[in-house]
């Protein structure tokens, strides 16, 4: 089940549930960080996250509200100031009131290692520790790591002890790339992408991928109800891949992450792709997510259109039917 999904069953009814429930919905506890919770009447619909010194940099904070209000007109946007330095906290905080306006300001909140305090230096506050609707989102199998740096650990690629096993795990993965005639290659990812099972699989994948067809091929299957599959599948390819080969299965990772609700995956993805490949279309791809803030409910609506931008980014020829491939 994916985080969203997971959320759509959690009912926030105190500040209290909230900030306990942010690492959840972020999938890290932040700090040094300016978190925002984009609320509606249907519930939470984006958690988004910012290093606290960006956003003292007014241009970017207005930039990052801007785009959440034009996606969300009809929801409330509440901030949290992740800090130990409450003065900083309160100054970011009011930037965000400013911007946002009264009519879908939510609420304010300074946050630091022992308790909360909301609206304003002097208002309410509350101690941080042990929380009901916490227990529920891991029991749910929401994940909360210690720190953002600890979620992109496993987006690290293989140790250094696997790399000469692998290099010869890549040498015949190209080999049988090789010998293969493009439909035969389609045919193999295709079969791959249902039943890879180990180290050998997973290399074979990494080293097809690499061909933009076979890019598109993958983003033309995902489905929103497979994306927890597609998830683990990429995440297993990436642990296996060396550096050269990384580039297409951390974009598809990013796709599939976005897809899964999981957005800080989906940026860790990308901020890796800038420093891999960052003229990568997949890149691009997730660029253009995050700047129109497409929510995954789109996918449906929003499919044809991006995987027709993607093929023509790669240059691909022939590529104008975006729907789910055939068997």
């Amino acid at each position: 089940m994916s985080d969203s999904a997971f959320r759509d069953r959690l009912t926030i009814r105190s500040l209290d549930d909230l900030v306990a429930l942010v690492p959840y919905l972020l999938g890290f506890h932040p700090e040094q960080s300016l978190v925002v919770v984009v609320v509606s009447a249907s519930g939470v619909q984006l958690t988004g996250r910012i290093d606290l010194a960006d956003a003292v940099v007014p241009h970017r904070l207005a930039d990052l509200v801007g785009r959440l209000s034009q996606r969300f007109p009809n929801a409330d946007q509440w901030f949290l100031a992740y800090t130990a330095d409450a003065t900083a906290a309160w100054e970011v905080l009011q930037h965000c009131a400013e911007l946002v306006g009264a009519v879908r300001l939510g609420r304010l909140l300074h946050v630091d290692a022992d308790q909360w305090r909301a609206d304003h230096l002097g208002g309410e506050f509350g101690q941080l520790g042990p929380n009901a609707l916490a227990t529920e989102a891991a029991v749910l199998g929401m994940a909360a790591r210690a720190s953002r740096d600890d979620l992109g650990t496993h987006l690290a690629g293989p140790g250094d002890d696997a790399v000469a096993d692998l290099l010869t795990q890549c040498e015949a993965a190209e080999a049988t790339a090789r010998s293969l005639g493009p439909a035969q290659r389609k045919r193999l990812l295709r079969r791959l992408v249902r039943t890879a099972a180990d180290s050998s699989d997973h290399v074979q994948l990494a080293v097809l991928i690499k061909d933009p067809v076979l890019q598109w091929e993958v983003l033309r299957g995902l489905e929103r109800g497979d994306a927890d599959a597609a998830v683990s599948r990429w995440s297993a390819v990436v642990a296996h891949c060396l550096t050269p080969y990384l580039a297409a299965p951390l974009g598809l990772l990013g796709v599939a992450s976005w897809l899964a609700g999981d957005g800080a995956t989906q940026n860790l993805c990308l901020e890796r792709l800038d420093q891999l490949d960052p003229l990568a279309p997949l890149a691009a791809l997730l660029d253009w997510i995050n700047q129109t803030v497409l929510p995954p409910s789109t996918w449906s609506d929003h499919r044809a259109t991006l995987i027709a931008a993607f093929a023509d980014h790669s240059g691909l020829v022939g590529a104008g039917d975006a729907g789910p491939p055939g068997a």
